[in-house]
């Protein structure tokens, strides 16, 4: 058998095999009319038959290839330790001042950049 007729024949499985679905997917696609020609209340009563799934976690590859550069508060570990280690106990305000006592400028912090910064970790 050389190489087109294997290539004819493998069509022609695939095409029987799409044509049994086409026929499993008329007959569902019948059955649903007639369910709804007979009482259309019922059919919709009986809501959706599939369980939802939760979505899955972004992906590493994404999540280290966004868009921007990170925020200083991302990229140096002993401020986001300071920070985390107040966050639950002070205010964006106090804790921008207690930043800004302690690191030197490179490393400061304004309110705003830790309020982003809590808020993109909830959404976590």
């Amino acid at each position: 058998m050389d190489g087109v007729s294997l290539q004819i024949r493998t069509a022609c499985a695939v095409v029987g095999q799409l044509k049994l679905l086409l026929d499993r997917l008329a007959d569902a696609l019948d059955q649903a009319e007639d369910e709804l020609r007979v009482d259309p209340l019922s059919a919709h009563s009986k809501g959706v038959q599939i369980g939802f799934q939760d979505l899955p976690e972004p992906s590493d590859h994404r999540r280290n290839h966004r868009p921007g550069r990170p925020s200083k508060i991302e990229t140096d570990p002993e401020l986001r330790a300071f920070i985390e280690a107040r966050i639950d106990r002070m205010t964006f305000d106090d804790i921008a001042s207690e930043v800004s006592r302690t690191f030197p400028e490179g490393r400061r912090v304004a309110k705003s950049a830790i309020h982003a910064w809590w808020q993109r970790r909830r959404r976590r």
